[in-house]
């Protein structure tokens, strides 16, 4: 295609967001099917018990029941659920693990009858000891909160490269930190529901879900439900109101409504309600994180040292992935040549942990930028000359870092120079007021824990007319990745936009994909999609060339029709493809079709953590002003710079909306965030609601210069790269070495609250006796 474009890289509109500005988009809450009931939770007040007696009989005789699930009916007739082995986490529990868990269910003719069956349930509890420190959680003899887990560890994965001991003793510096990150939540507008409908007469379940990943989901409900994936049917509604990694994997209430609707032979639907989606949800790991760094005096870094405890709450999911991709992204986009890891995943009695944008990847870069301006200011050296200093570098590329991530393209020299030139790094500054910098690089795309390997598929079907038809099993959650799927479509076979259809995550009409995370999708989903329009455009030139007697290579696809390249002739595609149906050329007959299957190889980190992670990988540097009050510890933020390495901008108003959404995210991470905020004993949830639960608004939000930095990456296959996990990551460290040069105050707790920042100030003030 070259690198002129109709429609790649250009300002587009959402091809869905008509339907959402005008209300027709169609929300899982807008479903109903005849003869639907309504599905209710009954949850434990205790962070960790055992379920003694339940009696349900009142439940049964209120008018419009249907249906009292315990956890009798679950356990041994269903299977537990979960991202990755073991799994533990069943619709309903006969030991709860925290205040929120699952103890019965209801299904009822509407949801005021479910929630009034639910008031008399009588449960008797067994209370047990509690485990909220996740850090005491590991200590022998705590109470053991799951059978496999001994000290309550479920994983533990590790980095060995080169010698660590070696690396520290010829150091010149050594700096040290800890640091701790909060529970954050994902906080999305759209909460979780779903709608279940089986049929007794086939023996079939059609699912609708808020999901990420319609086919995982698929395997997830026939798995627990002992049925044939070819018998479970999963589809994504069109619209779903953001994820952010919440909506990956399976719930207990997507369990609970599929075996109800079984067992009753009616649809069920299960919504939660925003507190729900607060208790029993899950969120961002938070992450304790004992780290030290050697450098030599002119500031080279020689060795990173790293001990995680990531707090997995009640069950296991996702979390040996994230503590991967954390250690993964340890060294980030600098060269160090000796690293040691250890991340463990510990169980408490807290909601799961999971899936939240950057997957890891925040926790670990304010940590690492944070001690990386630390030891910057031991040094001597300035924060960004010490980044510059250590950076992978163009001329680098390609370049293998030491622990096996293969970096075929890097633009952070690029990001942090003009960060630093945007913020006026350089600039002298009013008492109170600082600058501060971080530099990341994220995955785009990802491994799984036992391949070598990850994919997508998509169809492809020219109609008789000219219009296309695109079906993909991947989920749009509301980043727009229908519309650069129709731009990428579009571009490459030169039909109109708006003749372009996209069919998506629907397990039995779209083809296989491993969905919507990891920053993935316009790679892996977008290469699958030009895979297959390369082979529906060979078809179509085949039979444009007897039409318009010349050779296929001498035609091109533009604008509607296929001319020959000196633009002499034409002919429309329509009429091209209105011929295939009765066209034979060379065996190609028919309705033009094509399939495409993208795979991307990766390296599986072996036992030492060596090993390639993604395809491919981007960079950003974020560069923040702030003012700090010292009477009352508020923080201002007056410049805010997100420079990122984003490859080829496939569609700049996507791509701005994401790194604003992330930056909003990361500030609030950095900032306002307390976090899933749990009573010290009894492990009661404290911020169930947004009115307790400090989420930025845009009041809240500084105007934000962004910078895109475009190094086309060679393996994905326009040179673009992920956005949606990188915007959150570089924010918090940014904050939090800005704050110390404003005022001199080392934070390293988040989030930076106005009280912390107010007690540092007043310990530093103590300490130097003013």
């Amino acid at each position: 295609m070259g690198d002129v474009f109709d429609f790649i890289g250009k300002r587009i509109p959402s091809i869905d967001s008509m339907s959402k500005v005008t209300g027709s988009a169609k929300y899982i809450a807008d479903l109903s099917l005849p003869g639907m009931l309504y599905g209710k939770f009954l949850r434990s007040p205790h962070a960790h018990a055992r379920v003694v007696k339940i009696d349900t009989s009142r439940a049964e005789m209120l008018p419009g029941v249907k249906l009292v699930l315990t956890p009798d009916d679950i356990i041994g007739k269903t299977n537990p659920v979960g991202a990755a082995r073991p799994r533990n986490q069943y619709a309903l529990h006969r030991e709860v693990r925290y205040v929120g868990d699952e103890v019965a269910a209801v299904a009822a003719v509407d949801e005021a009858t479910a929630e009034e069956a639910l008031e008399l349930i009588q449960v008797t509890y067994e209370e047990l000891p509690v485990v909220l420190d996740p850090e005491a959680a590991m200590v022998p003899g705590a109470p053991q909160l799951q059978e496999e887990a001994r000290n309550n560890v479920r994983d533990l994965k590790r980095v060995r490269i080169g010698d660590i001991e070696k690396g520290l003793k010829e150091a010149d510096y050594i700096v040290k930190g800890r640091f701790q990150t909060s529970k954050q939540v994902h906080a999305a507008l759209d909460t979780h529901a779903c709608l279940s409908s089986y049929d007794p007469a086939t023996g079939k379940l059609t699912h609708w879900t808020r999901t990420q990943y319609v086919f995982y989901t698929r395997l997830s409900i026939a798995g627990a439900l002992n049925m044939p994936a070819s018998k479970v049917r999963v589809i994504a509604p069109p619209a779903i109101g953001g994820a952010f990694g919440n909506k990956s994997g399976s719930y207990a209430h997507d369990i609970a409504a599929a075996f109800m609707s079984r067992k009753l032979g009616q649809p069920v639907k299960m919504a939660l309600s925003r507190e729900e989606e607060f208790q029993a949800t899950k969120s961002r790991h938070p992450f304790l994180i004992d780290a030290e760094i050697g450098l030599n005096k002119d500031g080279t870094i020689v060795a990173w040292r790293e001990k995680a405890i990531l707090d997995v709450g009640a069950y296991g999911d996702l979390n040996s992935w994230v503590a991967l991709l954390g250690q993964a992204m340890a060294a980030g986009p600098y060269k160090i040549p000796n690293i040691w890891v250890d991340s463990y995943c510990v169980y408490t009695d807290k909601p799961v942990s999971g899936a939240m944008r950057g997957f890891g990847n925040p926790q670990i870069t304010f940590a690492r930028e944070s001690l990386l301006d630390m030891a910057a200011d031991q040094v001597g050296i300035d924060p960004v000359e010490i980044r510059l200093k250590n950076i992978i570098e163009p001329e680098d590329v390609p370049y293998t870092t030491s622990t096996g991530l293969i970096i075929r393209s890097c633009g952070i020299e690029e990001c942090i120079k003009k960060a630093a030139q945007a913020v006026g790094w350089a600039e002298k500054r009013k008492p109170n007021t600082g600058v501060g910098m971080a530099g990341m690089m994220q995955q785009s795309g990802f491994k799984t824990l036992d391949a070598d390997a990850e994919y997508a598929t998509v169809n492809i079907e020219l109609a008789a007319d000219g219009s296309l038809l695109v079906r993909t099993g991947n989920s749009d959650v509301g980043q727009g990745l229908y519309t650069v799927l129709a731009q990428m479509a579009a571009e490459d076979l030169g039909i109109p936009l708006e003749e372009v259809t996209i069919i998506g995550a629907d397990s039995e009409v779209t083809p296989p994909d491993l969905g919507c995370v990891s920053s993935r999708s316009p790679m892996t989903t977008g290469g699958a999609l030009r895979i297959a329009a390369a082979e529906v455009k060979r078809k179509l030139f085949r039979i444009a060339s007897n039409m318009l007697e010349v050779d296929p290579q001498d035609l091109v696809a533009r604008q509607g029709k296929i001319h020959v390249k000196d633009m002499s002739r034409s002919v429309p595609i329509a009429e091209v493809a209105g011929a295939a149906y009765f066209t034979s050329v060379d065996g190609d007959a028919g309705p033009i079709t094509a399939q495409g299957t993208w795979v991307s190889s990766t390296q599986p980190q072996n036992e030492d953590g060596y090993g390639n992670y993604a395809p491919c990988y981007a960079f950003a540097a974020d560069a923040i002003e702030v003012e700090v009050e010292p009477a009352t510890g508020e923080v201002k933020i007056t410049k805010c710079v997100v420079a990122h390495d984003v490859g080829r901008t496939l569609n700049l108003d996507i791509v701005e909306g994401q790194l604003h959404g992330g930056a909003g995210m990361g500030i609030g991470y950095g900032l306002l965030e307390e976090g899933l905020v749990h009573a010290s004993k009894t492990g009661q949830l404290l911020n169930p609601s947004i009115m307790s639960y400090k989420v930025p608004t845009a009041l809240d939000l500084p105007d934000m210069q962004l910078i895109l930095v475009e190094t086309i990456d060679p393996v994905s296959p326009l040179g673009s790269k992920g956005v949606g996990d990188m915007g959150v990551a570089c924010l918090a460290a940014a904050i939090a070495n800005a704050i110390y040069d404003a005022v001199g105050v080392r934070i390293t707790e988040l989030p930076i609250t106005p009280t912390k920042v107010l007690r540092a100030l007043e310990a530093k003030r103590e300490q130097s006796g003013t």
